[in-house]
């Protein structure tokens, strides 16, 4: 559900207001995850290392209120309850791929069940971007993350859609790489700083890594 925030009683709004005019009010931050855990999980259960960090992201984003506040078509500032993720599959070995909206379930056998009927229900001959064609719908209510497996980075710079920038929060998952004996891997945001400072963003690594470890 989306609710329209009061500006008059909302904590955030001097932080809002201060960056809403920028040139570009979004941050981009580069950080890595230890991820071990969930890579011999998935191993050991057949499963997708894939679905489990995305798991994560999303169980993430959906405790930590201030990564689901949105600006609206109106310009308002609005919040869900709830948000569900979008991701690009690849289907070809060209790299061509189909993006999907996998809604968000807490619990991750769920999660994990319906994220993998969407992935399987792909018609690779179709619109790619069906997912995001919402008609006059807006679409908000959505983080996107985009997965490079087999390339490792060290930072992401990010699509900016509109002047304040994007919809919904950017994010990418590289390659997972061994450092110091532990499993990493790095994961990128865009995100808009009216809503998200630095203390935020900890938090949500931290939250991710818990899950992944």
């Amino acid at each position: 559900m989306k609710h329209i925030i009061d500006m008059n009683t909302w904590e955030r709004k001097s932080n809002y207001e201060f960056f809403l005019n920028f040139q570009n009010p979004t941050i981009s931050i580069t950080s890595e995850v230890e991820c071990g855990g969930a890579k011999e999980r998935a191993k050991a259960s057949g499963q997708s290392f894939f679905l489990h960090y995305l798991y994560a992201v999303l169980r993430a984003v959906n405790e930590i209120p201030e990564f689901r506040f949105r600006i609206d078509w109106e310009y308002r500032v609005v919040y869900f309850d709830t948000i569900d993720i979008l991701t690009p599959i690849k289907v070809k070995e060209n790299g061509r791929f189909f993006t999907v909206r996998i809604p968000w379930k807490e619990d991750f056998d769920t999660f994990y069940t319906e994220a993998k009927a969407v992935i399987d229900a792909i018609d690779p001959e179709g619109e790619p971007y069906t997912a995001e064609q919402t008609g006059k719908n807006e679409l908000l209510d959505v983080v996107l993350l985009s997965a490079t497996p087999d390339l490792y980075f060290t930072s992401l710079t990010c699509t900016q859609e509109h002047r304040h920038g994007s919809n919904y929060p950017l994010m990418n998952a590289g390659k997972a790489v061994i450092r110091e004996g532990k499993l990493v891997m790095p994961i990128a945001m865009t995100i808009h700083h009216g809503f998200i400072d630095g203390h935020h963003l900890s938090l949500f690594f931290k939250k991710v890594e818990e899950f992944l470890k």
